[in-house]
């Protein structure tokens, strides 16, 4: 019995013994125990032999100090050691000791010490004064004068707690007195009414200062400085002195600088050239490759120029999110001002008045960079701003503005003022609109595809500026201008047989319906955003430069660059799907062209009442509808029909041109097959993305252009194995045609190597299975037909027609026909290969075009019923 006694009164008490041992008392005292070292440590001189053990030292108390506060966080009040740790600044000491000592392990243990007690909700340590001075001081001599001494990790983990205590101002805003003071806060008859607007004030808020000088970075420290200036700007509305100290200060010019640094990183001339080994399909089914030269200008797809741009743009939203989240119209107002004086005026127009196609791509440069900052423009205030300054466009707006804003204004106009008359050119002389039109009319290449790009991206996302600077019309269309069902019907049809006698497509219909069913969508988002400034449809004049560039552009399609053409007909359809932009004289023949014929009536009308024989009559006036015989063509459509003839002229002399139609399609929908299923798989680093997501044009319309080819390739097949003459060219060099490789399976080593970033052998994409008796007739037939796509179409100068076409062999043979003189420089030339691929793009853009026409009539209510 005394056993068991024993026993059990021993287990009661080691249970008490281990409660009392955890109790917050014995915790204190333990955390008393640990912490007297260090106060003696910090207090007693140090000798170089005694400094090693004494670190030692310091850091196992600083471990048992966290450790218990660790523990304490997990248990219920009452928190004994939070309140001596607040009463006797325990944090003090550890800071000043890690911080001077500058070893890592007693900055990482600090950094905890400070997390843990930012993190206690009974203890208010966040508005305590003197905490807030020892952690600014810590931070400081941590991460401001870092000077590579600490990792990356550790000024993370530092720029995390700062935002932690920015975040707890935004909960708790009756705090920021705590962590910000300012000599606003005098009265004002103390203020110097000279007083200089925009110096340096970090004392006044050293946290801010800090997150501002790290919001370029990436990764965490990046996400958390931005985050945490974000939420200071929120703060403004809950405190007029902040405001005033934020439009007073310099960080409205810390904000611009730092942008125009990013900027001026960026290459100042770019090739926007392919790589040899990811050349997409379309691009190694042309003479892409043998255009690209040798150049010192940086790549747009090197990881250099991927990080700069990525970078950049991120500052550039960054941007925007300040502008969104600050309530206080006068600081928007200091933001903008310091955006367009020292960025706008001082950075990027410079840089676009001085660029040139001369000096090895900065045009193409200043293009590529103003297209990918206008893809990335979602803020209303920095849209208009940055566009009616580039577009020369007056401000109408004038709101009143505040004392404050007045003196920070009068600073800036005197740190902008210019001293040398270069300097002194604005938009009125030279401005967007003007840049665009030379990079269309350039004889570079790239610079008019980086132009073409521009401007898609200009109406597509900011038509309401765009469309009246770039478009020089002087009317609007009236509703009486509205065109008939017939004479829509008209319109698309001779679109259709355009596309129809180009490609020879049989199943034209169908692509014609998909297209219109693509186009839907976007055209109904955009009358859903319509505002009341885009109602008025603007007449698009017949000579505007615009209009007459992109003309000219299309005369020389069929020798034109692939990348070229594949701009040039984004920006086109951007252009007539834009709702305030009327189609009538440069795509489209206009109502007054149209006259009503007469209709005999079919049906005995005598029996129909007056309201119905009323309906009959306008029925018949809709659907009898012609062009008169003196109208004129519309301008793209008559270079279109130009183009059409070009290639009966070379059908002429060609006489399997459909059949390498017909097969580049099917190799280009094949492609865009293997893109989804083979492709190799691109780099997670975030350069390249971000250096593929600045391409979004040129993508879509080779995604659009793979999947029209894939949707018709069926049809297609069956429509050449119908064909039981093989086609045979005049002078016997293709004895004969084999048949259709694309309706046969593919194996997967044809697969690999027709993968869409490897140029395949010439319009030999697939493995064929022959008879043996058959295999020398497919060698010959094969030889002459890549033969023949290696040879050269060349064109004559002046005007666009049906005979100014030459057609000769590359091996230099002579010439089936010649209707010029073959040795003018101006002619150009071309494989047959790159004009086979030119009439896919052109057919599939001439169908779009029309299904363009039609779907926004329906949509945006362009047709008329009486």
């Amino acid at each position: 019995m005394d056993f068991w006694t024993k026993l059990i009164g021993g287990v009661s008490n080691n249970k008490s013994a281990t409660a009392a041992a955890s109790s917050p008392q014995q915790r204190l005292q333990r955390f008393r125990r640990a912490y007297n070292p260090i106060l003696q440590l910090c207090g007693r001189p140090q000798t170089l032999a005694s400094h090693g053990p004494a670190l030692d030292q310091l850091y196992s108390s600083l471990q048992k100090i966290t450790a218990l506060l660790a523990e304490e966080s997990r248990t219920p009040a009452p928190h004994l050691c939070l309140n001596f740790a607040q009463s006797s600044q325990v944090y003090s000491v550890v800071a000043r000791a890690a911080s001077t000592s500058r070893d890592e392990r007693l900055v990482r243990q600090a950094t905890l010490l400070f997390s843990l007690l930012l993190e206690s909700e009974d203890e208010d340590f966040v508005a305590s004064a003197a905490f807030a001075r020892s952690f600014m001081r810590f931070a400081l001599r941590v991460i401001d004068s870092n000077s590579g001494v600490y990792g990356e990790d550790i000024e993370a983990d530092v720029v995390e707690l700062l935002f932690a205590v920015v975040a707890k101002i935004r909960i708790q805003p009756n705090i920021l007195g705590v962590w910000f003071s300012s000599s606003a806060t005098k009265d004002d008859s103390q203020k110097d009414p000279n007083h200089f607007a925009g110096q340096t004030q970090k004392d006044d808020f050293p946290l801010c200062y800090l997150l501002i000088d790290r919001i370029h970075h990436d990764g965490r420290i990046g996400d958390f400085a931005r985050t945490g200036l974000l939420y200071i700007f929120e703060a403004v509305s809950n405190s007029t002195h902040l405001e005033d100290w934020i439009i007073e200060s310099d960080l409205p010019t810390l904000m611009a600088s730092g942008l125009g640094a990013l900027y001026s990183q960026l290459s100042r001339e770019l090739s926007i050239l392919h790589d040899h080994d990811r050349l997409p399909m379309i691009l190694a089914l042309s003479d892409y490759v043998d255009a690209q030269q040798t150049s010192s200008t940086e790549s747009i797809f090197s990881p250099t120029h991927a990080t700069h741009m990525a970078t950049f743009l991120s500052h550039l939203a960054f941007w925007q999110d300040v502008l969104e989240h600050c309530k206080s119209e006068s600081v928007k107002t200091t933001l903008l001002d310091h955006f367009r004086i020292l960025f706008l005026q001082q950075l990027l127009y410079p840089s676009l008045l001085q660029s040139s196609d001369t000096d090895g791509g900065s045009s193409v440069a200043v293009l590529t960079y103003l297209t990918n900052i206008f893809e990335s423009l979602d803020h209303p205030d920095l849209t208009r701003l940055i566009l009616q300054y580039l577009l020369a466009i007056p401000d109408a707006q004038s709101e009143p503005i505040s004392p404050t804003v007045q003196r920070r204004q009068s600073t800036l106009m005197l740190l902008s003022q210019s001293q040398s008359d270069e300097d002194k050119f604005e938009p009125t002389l030279f401005s967007l609109v003007d840049l665009i039109l030379n990079g269309v009319r350039s004889q570079n290449p790239q610079t008019v595809v980086a132009a073409m790009k521009l401007s898609s991206v200009m109406l597509t996302r900011h038509r309401k500026y765009t469309t009246p600077t770039l478009l020089q019309s002087k009317s609007t269309l009236s509703a009486e201008e509205k065109r008939t069902i017939q004479a829509l019907c008209i319109e698309t049809d001779s679109l259709v047989q355009i596309a129809t006698d180009l490609g020879g497509e049989p199943d034209v219909d169908e692509a014609y319906a998909t297209a219109c069913q693509d186009i839907t969508v976007p055209l109904e988002v955009q009358l859903a955003n319509k505002t009341a400034e885009e109602s008025s449809v603007l007449k698009v004049l017949s000579h505007d430069p615009y209009i007459q560039s992109i003309t000219d552009l299309f005369g020389s399609f069929l020798t034109n660059s692939v990348d070229v053409n594949l701009a040039l007909t984004e920006a086109t359809i951007c252009l007539a799907s834009c709702a305030n932009v009327g189609l009538d004289g440069w795509l489209a023949v206009p109502r007054t062209e149209y006259q009503a014929t007469s209709l005999e009536p079919t049906f005995d009308n005598s029996s129909l009442d007056e309201e119905e024989a009323a309906s009959l009559r306008l029925l018949q006036s809709v659907y009898s509808q012609q062009r008169r015989e003196d109208s004129q063509d519309p301008l793209l459509p008559s270079t279109l029909r130009a183009l059409r003839g070009q290639v009966d002229r070379i059908r002429l002399d060609i006489p399997i041109l459909d059949y390498l139609i017909e097969k580049r399609v099917a190799i280009l929908g094949g492609a865009g097959r293997e893109e989804l299923i083979t492709q190799p798989k691109v780099s997670t680093n975030s350069n390249r993305q971000s250096t593929e997501s600045s391409r979004p044009t040129e993508n879509r319309q080779i995604q659009r252009l793979q999947a029209g080819s894939r949707q018709r390739s069926s049809s297609r097949e069956s429509s050449i194995s119908r064909s039981s003459t093989p086609a045979r060219v005049r002078d016997g060099s293709l004895s004969s045609v084999p048949p259709r490789s694309s309706s046969l399976p593919q194996t997967p080593q044809s697969q690999q190597q027709n993968s869409i970033f490897r140029p395949p052998p010439p319009e030999s994409p697939e493995e064929e299975s022959w008879p043996a008796e058959n295999l020398s007739v497919q060698t010959e037939s094969k030889q002459n037909e890549a033969q023949m796509l290696r040879s050269k179409i060349r064109f004559n100068p002046g005007q666009l027609s049906e005979q100014n076409t030459i057609f000769e062999y590359a091996a230099g043979s002579t010439a089936h026909a010649s209707t010029g003189d073959s040795d003018d420089p101006e002619s150009r030339e071309a494989t047959l290969s790159h004009i086979v691929t030119n009439i896919v793009i052109l057919q599939h853009f001439v169908l779009e075009l029309a299904a363009v026409m039609r779907t926004r009539a329906i949509v945006f209510e362009e047709v008329a019923f009486t």
